[in-house]
């Protein structure tokens, strides 16, 4: 079983449903496909003959007709945000205790940071960490140390953007 292109197929499903439409002013051959030279395929004679398609045998082509359009959905009158009341509300009370929620949560995240950072720094050692015993390789050791430079300025573009989280919060 041969498989088609799904573009062959939007094309068969076009071509099928222009055969249907057409069926009673044209003569349509339902049991053929015709492949023709410019890589469409049809089953009515008249294009058949007009562009010189040839036969394609053991074809397993699915034509697809057209789905039909999805009907409209209704559509919400919109609500001002001032009018709001309903499950999308959220009372104030409930709200600040989202916030401060939130605010803990970035306040712990930036503490956890910051003491990674002050750690990576202290391994880093101003650009002159401490050999490890399986560096020998001097591009090793190098690697080591560009990588440890990456990570500390990824923990301070951390503790950066947690800062800016946390201005808005801020009363």
């Amino acid at each position: 079983m041969r498989s088609v292109p799904v573009g062959r197929l939007v094309l068969l499903s076009c071509l099928g449903a222009c055969a249907v439409a057409g069926a009673s002013a044209q003569d349509v051959d339902p049991g053929r496909v015709y492949r023709c030279p410019d890589n469409s395929y049809t089953n009515m004679l008249s294009v058949v003959r007009e562009k010189n398609c040839k036969p394609v045998d053991n074809a397993n082509i699915s034509v697809l007709s057209p789905s039909p359009a999805p009907a409209p959905r209704a559509r919400r009158p919109s609500v001002s945000s001032h009018h709001a009341s309903g499950p999308d509300q959220v009372s104030s009370g409930a709200q600040s205790e989202r916030d401060a929620e939130a605010r803990q949560l970035l306040e712990s995240e930036l503490q956890t940071q910051q003491a990674k950072l002050a750690q990576q720094l202290q391994e880093y050692n101003n650009g002159q960490p401490q050999r490890l015993g399986n560096e020998r390789n001097y591009q090793t050791y190098l690697d080591r140390v560009q990588t440890m430079k990456q990570q500390i300025d990824l923990t301070k573009s951390n503790i950066d953007a947690l800062q800016r989280e946390l201005r808005h919060y801020s009363n």
